[in-house]
């Protein structure tokens, strides 16, 4: 099987957003990096890998099985599982990482506290460190205020539960921050008014990524971070902690053929877009079965072109025209000059789908905008059969097979 692009990851840049965000937050912060849904399908194993050489603290994922496919990657870092979770397999891996004290997990209530008791017990007694999630305003998971008391008592009495962290999830920590410390004033108050309860080394964390970037007043004990560590939450002239981060993800293809039309033809289905004069048509092998996103109002999206000259890189931006289909979409190419053509002419032409450069239009977050939905929704959306390609670190590592740029002769360079 060979892929038709690939996505590249960039360890080292990685590396320097962990190390940054583990400066800006200070030593007396933990490093929390959330790494759900396989790390937002970058792979969570070698991610977490990095993480931790980097100097994270703790990971963050959202169930007990991810929980164990990082742990049997070899990674040590402990891991808070954020999913109400009620059953273990008595033996298996999750409860080795509980004995070895490299498992916490989230309480949602009272009722939920219990069944994690009644957990503790069926596991012959093992102590399960918890962290109590109170809802301030997210109404998903957590407990109320009033029910986070009844279930920080139940945590209190039972025999082998430990309170090792109380948080809150703030619900537009990329908005408006006034509404951030609102949430944030509940959680202190809930906190003064159970000091009783909960012991002086309890990690208090409710900053995610935006949050982290737009004020240390919010960072407490513990920050968690996701898209931070991605390079794709980036800073905002109004932050008062503006970190430096680098986008660590580049979606790469290739022109596979290329044609001509007249003015006035149509392309794609519905003819959607119409040529205003003769045009040279590229075709690249991405399309929404691979999570490139369609736009439902029209709005026009770019690619960016890659060539190799005697001068250096040249990297041109190019539309994005027509419906985009299953398996392809169709660019623009009457503007790219026929000097950076190959022999063959522009077939084999390398194809930056995302990249990394946030003032370009194919940055994913604006390629989100455009679409209308989030970084994250079209991080994950990207297919697991586009090859994972990590590099930057001790050696390039890839997940899926060579993809079939390595195969095209691209030939010398046209003058």
């Amino acid at each position: 099987m060979r892929a038709n692009s690939s996505l590249f990851i960039d360890l080292a840049a990685l590396d320097r957003n962990t190390r940054a965000l583990r400066r800006a937050i200070g030593p007396g912060c933990r490093l929390c990096a959330v790494v759900k849904a396989d790390a937002y399908g970058l792979g969570a194993a070698r991610i977490a890998r990095q993480l931790e050489e980097s100097g994270a603290g703790m990971l963050a994922v959202y169930s007990l099985s991810q929980a164990e496919a990082i742990a049997q990657a070899g990674v040590t870092l402990p891991q808070l599982v954020l999913m109400p979770e009620r059953d273990m397999e008595v033996g298996g891996d999750a409860h080795r990482m509980l004995l070895a004290g490299r498992l916490a997990l989230t309480v949602h209530g009272s009722g939920h506290a219990r069944e994690v008791a009644d957990l503790a017990e069926r596991l012959g007694g093992v102590t399960i460190p918890v962290h109590l999630e109170i809802d301030t305003g997210m109404s998903r998971g957590g407990a109320t205020a009033e029910d986070a008391a009844r279930a920080l008592a139940c945590i209190s009495d039972a025999r082998h539960l430990r309170l090792a962290g109380v948080f809150t999830h703030f619900t537009d920590s990329a908005g408006e921050s006034a509404l951030c410390l609102q949430q944030d004033a509940q959680l202190e108050q809930f906190l003064r008014e159970h000091a009783a309860d909960i012991p002086a080394d309890t990690l208090v964390h409710a900053s995610n990524s935006h949050a982290v970037l737009a004020d240390a007043r919010l960072h407490h004990g513990m920050v968690r971070v996701g898209l931070a560590w991605t390079g794709l939450a980036q800073a905002r002239a109004s932050d008062g902690c503006p970190i430096p981060l680098e986008p660590i993800v580049r979606w790469e293809s290739q022109v596979v053929l290329t044609k001509e039309i007249d003015a006035g033809v149509g392309v794609g289905y519905g003819s959607r877009w119409t040529a205003p004069r003769r045009t040279r048509l590229g075709l690249v092998p991405v399309g929404y079965f691979d999570g490139y996103p369609m736009s439902p109002d029209g709005r026009t999206r770019s690619v960016r072109v890659l060539a190799e000259t005697p001068a250096g890189p040249s990297v041109r931006s190019v539309a994005v025209i027509g419906a985009v289909n299953m398996d392809q979409i169709v660019i623009d190419l009457t503007d790219v000059p026929a000097v950076l053509a190959y022999e063959s002419g522009f077939v084999g032409m390398r194809v930056e789908v995302y990249g990394g450069d946030p003032a370009a239009a194919n940055f994913l977050p604006a390629v989100a905008e455009a679409s209308g939905t989030h970084a994250y929704d079209l991080l994950c959306r990207i297919s697991p059969r586009i090859p994972r390609v990590h590099v930057g670190g001790s050696a390039v590592e890839r997940t899926a097979p060579e993809p079939i740029a390595s195969r095209l002769s691209h030939g010398a360079m046209s003058a």
